[in-house]
């Protein structure tokens, strides 16, 4: 059975006052959003443990403190989506949610 630091690799990314920044770019997930990490970020430095996938840096998995994981996708530099970044996104979680499913299965 593999392990998911098989398939996705494990760093550490920095939480800031635009995001969640790795190798140079910017991420976002809803949980960041909610919890208000980049106002905390204007005040206390924080890095946080991620999954990174070597074929794609359109998004990374962070690891939560409750060891759950989400899914952190790439802003744009223009600061706005598009219909294909969104299509995009939507593919990568169909994506993901299928690769864990044939992993349950195998188990």
């Amino acid at each position: 059975m593999e392990k998911l630091i098989d398939l996705f690799p494990s760093d550490q990314a920095e939480v800031t006052e635009n995001g969640i920044l790795f190798n140079g770019i910017i991420y976002s997930c809803s949980i960041a959003i909610r919890d208000q990490w980049y106002l905390q970020a204007s005040y206390l430095s924080r890095k946080i443990p991620i999954f990174i996938d070597n074929y794609d840096d359109e998004y990374i998995l962070l690891l939560l403190n409750d060891g759950s994981l989400t899914l952190a996708y790439r802003i744009l530099e223009n600061g706005g989506a598009d219909e294909l970044s969104n299509k995009n996104y939507q593919e990568v979680i169909r994506s993901l949610k299928r690769q864990l499913k044939n992993r349950t299965k195998r188990r």
